[in-house]
């Protein structure tokens, strides 16, 4: 009868153990998490898969980058113009998020740079009055 109790004992440990040790990098399983609940479809799957079960927005994922790269361009695919929404740039700055915008943005005021000083002086010149006005009452 020891044998049992013992060995049943230790089996039940050994079960109980892998459970509590089945965490992800940020320490919540993907049941517990909700950040990607505001989705649907494959983008609700892929979410969860790189937010949630993979843990890719954390530095200590145990994903491979390669997997987590995977999943982010299987995610970009489906929302071109989205990222998952466990990636905050807010509190990077908020510069990851513009820089397809901002780019975008930016290679249209270089453009707008370029041709100004491609298409003559009368660019250069609205360009030039532009700083002036505010110069000349400051002055």
């Amino acid at each position: 009868m020891l044998k049992y109790f013992v060995l049943s004992a230790v089996m039940a440990m050994l079960i109980c153990v892998p459970i509590s040790q089945a965490k992800t990098p940020d320490g919540r399983t993907p049941a517990e998490e909700t950040v990607c609940d505001e989705l649907e479809g494959a983008l609700y799957g892929l979410c969860v898969a790189y937010c949630e079960a993979m843990d890719c927005d954390h530095s200590d994922h145990m994903a491979s980058d390669r997997a987590c790269e995977r999943v982010l361009t299987n995610f970009m695919k489906h929302s071109p113009e989205a990222f998952p929404p466990c990636m905050d740039f807010d509190d990077e700055g908020g510069e990851d998020p513009g820089e397809p915008g901002g780019s975008e943005g930016g290679g249209s005021e270089g453009d707008e740079s370029e041709g100004g000083g491609s298409e003559g002086d009368e660019s250069e010149g609205g360009e030039e009055e532009n700083p002036n006005p505010p110069d000349e009452p400051e002055s």
